[in-house]
């Protein structure tokens, strides 16, 4: 484990055991969107899916689709990612003007 994956842990993913999902697709676009803020950060999304099942997150899959199961992505990072991309998948497509708001719930997560 690198110590850049455990900094994204601790600022971007709370780990749980109340089933939460969240994709794969989403963690490691998460994870690369971090990367791209801080210099000298690496962007091995293997690595970073290594930390995350050495910390109980559990790799599912269900209708095709590949899961992490007990993850959920938290912080004001998580909101400026979800603003800042162009989102066609779960979330849809954010509307700029909730982008106060999103802070506002990532942080209190």
């Amino acid at each position: 484990m690198t110590q850049h994956t455990e900094d994204f842990l601790r600022e971007c993913i709370t780990v749980t055991d109340d089933g939460s999902l969240a994709t794969v697709d989403e963690v490691e676009g998460l994870y690369l969107y971090w990367c791209s803020l801080r210099t000298g950060a690496g962007t091995d999304t293997g690595s970073l899916l290594e930390t995350l099942v050495a910390h109980g997150v559990e790799p599912v899959q269900q209708d095709g689709v590949d899961y992490l199961e007990g993850v959920i992505l938290a912080g004001p990072v998580v909101a400026d990612f979800i603003s800042s991309c162009d989102f066609a998948g779960a979330w849809g497509h954010p509307d700029p003007r909730i982008s106060e708001l999103l802070r506002d719930v990532a942080t209190a997560s």
